[in-house]
């Protein structure tokens, strides 16, 4: 089965909300989001997501299997650009399709003049870190509150583009 990863435009908002949904219905202990809460956002919503920041989804065969958003990072994340909604379906976890997902975020860094990759994982998700330990990410020394869910913890992460 082929598997391919595709650049998401403000076109695709139906898409991006469909596998939005649907990996916040597989994992809903990944993400700071709510199924319920996205759920009742309308497309123009999910349409000017697609605007401020750049979504990949990774499709095998004519199934949506994986997502990913980046955008620039704020200053005080420490990095130049930030990973959020990395998401992975089950059955499709542990075949590579994360590496396929950090040379296209490689390859999108070297064509905005990015070095630094940060992202945030809940310290619990212990399968989610593994991975991304993998693929050369870093734990920071520190857990910092959490943006989307002030009752939470999260540990930053960070990777530095490959020379």
């Amino acid at each position: 089965m082929q598997i391919q990863l595709l650049k998401l435009t403000s076109a695709d908002a139906p898409r991006l909300r469909c596998v939005r949904l649907k990996a916040l219905l597989d994992s809903p202990a990944a993400f700071g989001a709510e199924y319920q809460i996205e759920s009742e956002k309308p497309i123009n919503y999910w349409e000017n997501y697609l605007r401020i920041s750049t979504w990949c989804v990774v499709v095998a065969g004519d199934k949506d299997i994986g997502l990913l958003e980046v955008s620039k990072a704020a200053d005080d994340r420490s990095a130049d650009c930030w990973l959020s909604s990395w998401w992975i379906d089950q059955d499709f976890r542990g075949q590579g399709v994360s590496k396929l997902m950090v040379d296209w975020l490689d390859q999108l860094c070297v064509e905005r003049g990015w070095h630094r990759q940060g992202l945030g994982v809940w310290p619990e998700n212990h399968v989610a870190i593994s991975a991304y330990l993998k693929l050369g990410f870093i734990k920071a020394p520190n857990e910092l509150p959490s943006r989307s869910r002030p009752d939470k913890m999260y540990l930053p992460m960070y990777r530095n583009l490959p020379l």
